[in-house]
């Protein structure tokens, strides 16, 4: 077990990509808590399935984007715990618009939750780390959106290279307190939420044709690589995001699905 009595906080826990990743943390033995900014029932339901893999956790309901809620979670994770090991943030917001339609309040909206969210909670969580004197593990959920752009998802991607960009800024100015941080920029990834997009059997296979692994991840595959960086087997890699994404970044595939959201674009908004 990579991270037993290890404690991590996994931020947007309460579903999707965050649930795996919390469930795959306890897998190899860490405390998790799980933080939602709204649905308590659902970030308990998760907090219960951890319990029932052995592991302690905790439900702390915070918005990532206001410094008072950031400032209140590490506290009650320290009160409960007494330390923090490991940050996951995954928390994050997708609104679809072209930009010349983008909305000035969408726009503040994804970038709050999207990347001053990460800044906040790893500063936050860096502080403590770095008082402590024993090093950690911090792994940022991006997106390969945030190297290449989607059509119709611009502030989204706009903020998802904000992220890549503060995991290489913190990896720097902390490696040498023993703090790690990396990313994860995922694909796509088959949650409830991204089967809703495709509502028909026939639209989510022509999605799934779009990568050349010719499926979607899943939320337990995401959560493996997290369990990866925020381990010792990752000991020498800092400043680095792992793209797991069905190899689509490196394919003409991509470039063709491209196209095809350009010619049916439509709204939609969703959370990580």
């Amino acid at each position: 077990m990579k991270l037993e009595n290890r404690v991590a906080i996994v931020t947007g826990a309460g579903q999707g990509i965050g649930q795996g990743i919390a469930l795959a943390l306890a897998r190899e033995g860490a405390d998790v808590v799980v933080n939602v900014a709204r649905s308590v029932d659902k970030g308990n339901e998760v907090a219960a399935q951890i319990r029932g893999l052995g592991r302690r956790s905790l439900v702390v309901q915070a918005d990532v984007s206001a410094r008072n809620d950031v400032e209140r979670l590490v506290q009650q994770v320290l009160e409960h715990f007494g330390r923090i090991d490991i940050l996951v943030n995954n928390a994050g917001i997708f609104i679809a618009s072209p930009l010349e339609s983008v909305k000035e309040d969408d726009w503040d909206r994804i970038m709050a939750v999207n990347a001053k969210g990460v800044f906040l909670c790893s500063q936050a969580v860096g502080r403590h780390m770095i008082e402590r004197g024993t090093g950690g593990a911090i792994v940022n959920v991006a997106s390969i959106a945030g190297v290449a752009p989607e059509i119709g998802a611009g502030a989204y991607s706009a903020s998802k290279a904000a992220v890549l960009a503060l995991t290489r800024q913190f990896a720097v100015e902390w490696a040498r307190y023993g703090i790690r941080v990396n990313a994860v920029s995922p694909g796509p990834i088959l949650t409830d939420l991204q089967r809703a997009a495709y509502p028909t059997e026939e639209l989510l296979a022509a999605r799934n044709r779009a990568v050349p692994m010719m499926r979607h991840g899943s939320p337990e595959e995401m959560g493996r690589v997290v369990a990866f960086l925020a381990s010792e087997d990752s000991s020498y890699i800092t400043g680095e995001a792992i793209a797991a994404d069905g190899g689509s970044l490196c394919s003409m595939y991509y470039l063709v699905h491209q196209l095809a959201d350009m010619a049916r674009s439509r709204p939609m908004e969703a959370a990580q």
